[in-house]
């Protein structure tokens, strides 16, 4: 098993959520955004697909980490849209409080 083409295709596969997430936060849209969920030692990834009137659709995002599903999700769901929103809120003022300089 070679680890570092491993971990580049992990990197490789963390950019591309990255990209796809920074455009649809810029286009002040959901579809694109992604939330994690906790779940044994780490998180679940998943991907907003779609969006109607109170609820979204998410898929698992693969390639990333150590693939966890939410057993209650599986592969794909729909959970509300205000869940969605915090989950996303909550993870942009993180990402800002880490980027500040002291």
């Amino acid at each position: 098993m070679d680890w570092r083409a491993m971990i580049a295709e992990n990197d490789e596969n963390w950019a591309q959520l990255a990209e796809l997430d920074s455009r649809a936060k810029a286009d002040n849209e959901l579809v694109g955004r992604y939330i994690t969920e906790p779940h044994a030692d780490g998180c679940a990834v998943y991907q907003i697909l779609t969006e109607k009137d109170r609820i979204v659709s998410i898929g698992i995002v693969t390639g990333i980490g150590d693939d966890w599903v939410i057993p209650y999700w599986g592969s794909s769901t729909t959970i509300t849209k205000d869940y969605a929103k915090e989950k996303i809120r909550h993870r942009d003022a993180m990402a800002e409080l880490f980027s500040k300089k002291a």
